[in-house]
């Protein structure tokens, strides 16, 4: 039988971002301690932290260092090295290394989506540039040229509009092999968090409809403006996954969602997500408080939702335009993570409203004008 973790018994916590933080936050809120492994000393988790541990979170010796002194430890960072976990010993890690095999890898993420008869974008595996002309003619166009390993950054990724596209991805092709994926041209994008904690037992989350601008999450509404067949098929595809997943904690699922109401599912999230936010006022219990208490075998509370919501980020570039509506905003609840982001579109903290009326509260976001802004121009 898993053992109950008590407060005052210290949280250990893989990483230092915002998210590290919220569940940090949870933690001292429940009268638990809190150690941070984290690569960076000015990261958000560490300035609340009881103890941080500085260092490469990939490196076993670190992760020793932390495991030494708490009872659990909980991965934030989802390309964590999952080997470098495996090596730790007498570690109580909740989560295990399953859903990390699963996420970090494309190809077994799809493998494991198509293992379960999940309707996903049809794909094909790339080795050389000449997979690539076999593989488009069942794909079509557009089509995503995307590396197996998701830790490669966007920068790795190429859509291909035609077949004069495809010569200038050989470049990409040296660094490894790449997944083919045809481009769904869908209406929105659907979150569902879910909670699995020891005695297998499974929890759900409002389904929230999440808007991103050039790859950055925008908005979040909750609940998604879908459709009940569409809502019970999310909701079925959700507890299919969490009984097969060999994991404890939140974890999240996203989809793409066509006009014609077709779902596809888009990929996993191992851990509490940033959409998941919005969750801390628009629900009576946040995605981190449930993590905690699936890491600390609690018992999981009946989810319900107390209002509607938009929660809308602030990036680096806008974060000081926002300190007016702090001022004229009073029902707005405002977070700002005060990390080390340097680049000017990295997320600095978000917004969340409680409303009645979704459309009217996103007309006040684009009225303030803050978000309308384009980046500056870089020298």
């Amino acid at each position: 039988m898993t053992a109950v973790i008590y407060p005052d018994s210290m949280i250990g916590i893989i990483g230092g971002d915002a998210n590290s933080k919220m569940l940090a936050l949870t933690a001292k809120k429940y009268g638990f301690r809190v150690g941070i492994l984290t690569d960076t000393l000015d990261s958000p988790a560490a300035g609340i932290a009881d103890f941080t541990e500085m260092g490469d979170i990939n490196s076993v010796t670190n992760l020793q260092k932390l495991a030494q002194f708490c009872n659990p430890i909980a991965y934030q960072y989802e390309n964590i090295d999952a080997s470098a976990l495996d090596q730790l010993n007498t570690v109580n890690l909740p989560q295990g290394t399953d859903i990390l095999a699963i996420t970090q890898d494309r190809q077994l993420e799809k493998v494991f989506f198509e293992s379960h008869n999940l309707n996903i974008a049809p794909y094909a595996t790339i080795v050389d540039i000449n997979d690539i002309y076999d593989a488009v003619n069942a794909i079509g166009y557009p089509c995503v040229l995307k590396p197996i390993q998701k830790s490669y950054g966007q920068q790795f990724q190429r859509v291909l509009y035609n077949e004069a596209d495809i010569a200038g991805c050989e470049k990409y092709l040296s660094s490894g092999t790449y997944i083919l994926e045809s481009w769904i041209p869908y209406e929105s994008e659907l979150t569902i968090m879910v909670a699995k904690d020891a005695d297998k037992q499974l929890t759900y989350m409002p389904v929230v409809e999440n808007v991103f601008v050039k790859h950055e999450l925008f908005e979040t509404i909750v609940p998604a403006r879908i459709k009940p067949p569409v809502l019970a098929e999310v909701q079925r595809i959700a507890e299919l996954v969490g009984k097969q997943l060999n994991y404890i904690g939140v974890f999240g699922i996203e989809f793409y969602l066509t006009a014609t109401g077709t779902l596809y599912v888009k990929r996993l999230v191992p851990g509490p997500h940033t959409s998941g936010n919005i969750f801390n006022e628009a629900t009576n219990i946040s995605q981190y408080e449930l993590h905690l208490r699936t890491l600390c075998h609690w018992p999981l509370p009946k989810i319900k939702l107390i209002s509607p919501a938009v929660s809308v980020t602030i990036p680096q570039r806008l974060i000081s335009e926002t300190f007016t509506q702090v001022l004229i905003k009073p029902d707005w609840h405002f977070y700002y993570y005060l990390d080390n982001a340097q680049g000017e579109n990295d997320r600095a903290g978000h917004i969340t409203i409680l409303t009645q009326n979704i459309r009217q509260t996103l007309e006040q976001i684009y009225d303030t004008e803050i978000w309308n802004q384009p980046p500056k121009k870089t020298k």
